[in-house]
């Protein structure tokens, strides 16, 4: 604020003096003093008068209004109640629905009456301002300095993941495992497994950003697990873990369960990145949802089909001459519409609607049923009969 009125008093001066050049310092540090004086008595009255000597018998003189103030003041306290608004959405989970108690003003710039007007209006609350705001960011930077000297134990100060973290899927996708804002330390475990039969090697990528497909997510680190056993698609049991200590270190490990084999690669996940640069992630996501959001329930459906067809293809092609001849053609049409849809979705994800991809998937499924039930009757008779030969040979 006190710069914005800085700003106005050195152009108009400029102008008065028919000058674009720099001010002197001390007239800078001057005009700096009264932007200050001027800005803490439109908290009280209407109106504030300034003279300043600009030397040579000149003088700049004006009165500065409250409404003048205000309309400098307007688009900083938008980014300040846009804050609170992202402040409110990121803490719904803790609030889990209850009322916020009192807001409480901190630091001088909240004697202004329009600042506190707006506040008020926002949260829908009477701004509490019986502190003095100066004392307050005085005793809460006192507080902060004291537990990290480690004179104060009986508090803690939390900081939190600036931004999400997650692996990359197939397909695409982002599979986020500790959302931004989660306090340090944090740790998330997740399930996965393969889409390929034989898979002896699985490459991980960890990424960090709020969007929902990995080409518009920061990489923070690639690494391998191999030497897996080649097992059927959808067989092995990938356990992903994420673990950020209190220094904001990332430890990311893979395990497959059935084979015990394990990789992980260790990771400082904020390096490099600026307040202004989590602002505008932040910022991308929240304009991208929509289209984000579909492109990954796209990607979702594509392989979860694709792993159908390939199941319900395998037991159609040893069984299927066991339905009946409507129940083979109902469901040679079903897995057919349900290839046609994913192979103009893996070419272009926004020629299929997302509901129509998962009609396909869901009616395929349903269609199949009796197919699974023949293959799992001839399964348990393979059993038997395998028994009983081995029956008889004992």
């Amino acid at each position: 604020i006190d710069h914005a009125i800085v700003a106005l008093v050195t152009s108009e001066i400029g102008v008065k003096l028919g000058s674009t050049g720099a001010l002197p310092v001390e007239s800078r540090r001057a005009i700096a003093a009264f932007a200050r004086a001027i800005k803490h008595r439109l908290s009280d009255e209407d109106s504030a008068q300034i003279r300043i000597e600009l030397g040579n018998g000149d003088a700049y003189e004006r009165t500065i209004t409250r409404d003048e103030l205000e309309a400098m003041m307007s688009p900083m306290i938008d980014r300040t109640i846009a804050a609170c608004e992202r402040s409110l959405r990121d803490a719904a989970r803790s609030l889990d629905g209850e009322p916020i108690d009192a807001v409480v003003m901190v630091g001088g710039s909240t004697r202004i009456p329009l600042v506190r007007t707006r506040v008020g209006d926002f949260f829908g609350l009477q701004p509490y301002t019986a502190l003095d705001p100066d004392t307050v960011v005085a005793l809460g930077a006192a507080v902060q300095g004291s537990i990290l000297a480690g004179a104060h134990r009986g508090s803690l100060l939390l900081d939190v993941i600036p931004l999400s973290l997650g692996i990359e899927t197939q397909g695409g996708a982002v599979a986020k495992l500790i959302m931004r804002n989660s306090p340090v330390p944090a740790r998330a475990t997740e399930m996965f497994s393969t889409s390929v039969d034989g898979q002896v090697s699985i490459k991980l990528n960890v990424l960090q950003g709020e969007r929902e497909m990995a080409e518009n997510c920061r990489s923070l680190g690639e690494f391998h697990l191999t030497g897996l056993p080649p097992m059927p698609a959808g067989i092995p049991q990938l356990e992903v873990e994420f673990i950020v200590d209190a220094n904001g270190v990332l430890d990311v490990r893979a395990t497959e369960k059935r084979s015990g084999k394990r990789a992980g690669i260790q990771i400082v996940p904020n390096h490099g990145l600026t307040e202004g640069e989590v602002e505008r992630i932040e910022a991308e996501a929240f304009a991208n949802a929509r289209e984000d959001m579909t492109r990954h329930r796209i990607a979702d459906l594509i392989v979860n089909t694709k792993l159908d067809l390939k199941w319900i293809g395998e037991r159609f092609e040893k069984y299927g001459e066991k339905l009946g001849d409507v129940d083979r053609a109902v469901l040679s049409d079903a897995i057919e519409r349900a290839r046609a849809l994913v192979g103009r979705a893996e070419a272009e994800w926004s020629s299929v609607a997302p509901d129509a991809l998962h009609d396909a998937k869901e009616s395929l499924d349903r269609l199949s049923v009796p197919l699974q039930e023949i293959g799992i009757a001839e399964s348990l008779r393979a059993d038997a009969d395998r028994k009983a030969e081995a029956d008889r040979e004992a």
